[in-house]
């Protein structure tokens, strides 16, 4: 009966630390400083969709940025201060391991990670989607003005733009609704990587000290996606084999790796010292 009750109890813990953040002033400055990459990341797409003088699909705006991994690398502080405080340590908290255990807290707040990831990846998403409406069309071919950034038939105004775009492959085998819910994933499960990566380190080594083992996981991530075969981008994976599936699957077993350790952290770490 009481293994029963340990998932409502971690949504319970869930939801309710989601009403507590959404309040603060951090959260909120995490998404403002994620949509303020979003903005300005839009405007040169724009810019060169408008200088092309072709319409785009609403869709493409989001894939394109993504891709680039510039503006993706962007978005990372934005919701790294989202989760700053993990593991989110409050008043009532000694009160919710007392009712709830500490692996039950622990599982409440692994999927309030989740969540925020989930929702900051959705923002993005959604209002890149939301620019495009006014000057785009909604279907499942890619456009002229991408098709051109592909092909490098752009030259000039592409540069300006700061614009580029190496998804030969992907306009090939996806469809662009395709090619947008593959690009979300990918970073939904970075998102829960360093969330789940930065909970953990934050809970067994401090603050100070997860937040610098996450940067530090971030940056050589991207060495590694010049240096390496690591990319954090579907364009690269893109063969019509399925290897898309293997970023994702390799984020989704260092998630679990770092689920194992938290719990078996939990039973032994300080939690007032955090």
């Amino acid at each position: 009966m009481r293994k029963a009750i340990r998932i409502p109890m971690a949504v319970r813990i869930t939801f309710g630390t989601l009403r507590q953040e959404m309040g603060s002033l951090r959260v909120i400055m995490g998404y403002l400083l994620g949509m303020t990459f979003l903005a300005l990341a839009l405007n040169d797409f724009f810019g060169y969709a408008m200088d092309i003088k072709e319409p785009v699909n609403i869709f493409e705006a989001f894939i394109v940025m993504e891709n680039q991994g510039i503006a993706g690398r962007f978005w990372v502080p934005g919701y790294l201060l989202i989760i700053a405080d993990a593991p989110f340590v409050r008043r009532n908290t000694y009160m919710l391991l007392y009712r709830s255990g500490r692996r039950v807290w622990n599982m409440g707040m692994l999927l309030y990670v989740l969540i925020q990831a989930f929702a900051y990846s959705g923002c993005l998403a959604v209002g890149s989607v939301v620019a495009g409406i006014p000057c785009g069309f909604f279907g499942r071919l890619w456009s002229s003005p991408v098709y051109l950034l592909v092909t490098n038939a752009s030259g000039a105004i592409a540069e300006k733009y700061r614009i580029f775009f190496e998804g030969a492959a992907l306009m090939k085998h996806m469809t662009v609704l395709q090619a947008f819910g593959i690009t979300f994933l990918y970073l939904f499960c970075y998102f829960v990587f360093l969330g789940v990566l930065l909970y953990v380190c934050n809970l067994v080594l401090g603050g100070f000290w997860g937040l610098m083992a996450v940067a530090a996981v971030h940056l050589g991530g991207t060495v590694l996606s010049f240096t390496a075969g690591l990319h954090q981008s579907p364009v690269y994976y893109m063969d019509g084999a399925g290897s898309q599936w293997r970023y994702p699957g390799i984020m989704c077993g260092f998630t679990f790796a770092m689920v194992l350790v938290s719990l078996a952290a939990i039973e032994r770490v300080d939690i007032q010292a955090r």
